[in-house]
């Protein structure tokens, strides 16, 4: 394998050439460190697809995330959302395993006992979110059941009743304002 100015590292393609085998193999772990490749390569609608299909069975959320942000056109943020996700952050073959392994054994206790961030439960509310700013009902409701005067829920929802615009969202409008929610009496405010 040819190493790149004698540093002994494989470049890039080489390295993506070798997880891919790897990969097109059935090793699961060799395609999420593929994908984290192909994306490092900028390379991003192909890292998306790799980890949808070696993880989407598994991670049904992230992959409808994924799926709901390249459909917008926001490449970047699906790999964030793949990025981020417990099989792929967990990896043992991925990037930030081998990161860790670089860590002297003070730096490694460090960084993984530090509270972690609850990834999963992020996706689910932005997964929320998103299906809602298309209209489901099911996730409109769910954004319902969670809005509460002031906070992000009650904004979003009161941005999706207001460009709604029909009667019966005027009034949910109106009935949410009349209850105290700055969002809904701002947005009727116009």
């Amino acid at each position: 394998m040819e190493h790149r100015s004698g540093s002994g590292i494989p470049d890039l393609d080489q390295q993506i050439s070798v997880w891919r085998a790897r990969a097109d193999a059935g090793d699961r772990n060799a395609a999420g460190r593929l994908g984290e490749l192909l994306a490092r390569r900028g390379d991003l609608e192909s890292a998306v697809r790799v980890w949808a299909h070696a993880y989407g069975d598994g991670s049904a959320t992230t992959r409808r995330l994924g799926e709901l942000l390249a459909e917008r056109g926001d490449l970047e943020g699906a790999v964030r959302v793949w990025q981020f996700s417990d099989v792929v952050w967990q990896n043992p073959a991925g990037l930030h395993q081998e990161y860790l392994h670089t860590l002297s054994p003070e730096d490694y206790l460090q960084e993984t006992t530090d509270e972690p961030e609850d990834w999963a439960f992020m996706q689910t509310e932005q997964l929320a979110r998103l299906l809602a700013e298309r209209g489901d009902e099911a996730a409109i409701a769910d954004l319902r059941a969670r809005a509460r005067p002031g906070d992000p829920f009650a904004e979003q929802l009161a941005r999706l009743l207001a460009e709604r615009g029909d009667e019966a969202a005027t009034a949910e409008l109106r009935a949410r304002a009349d209850a105290g929610d700055p969002a809904a009496a701002k947005r009727l405010a116009g």
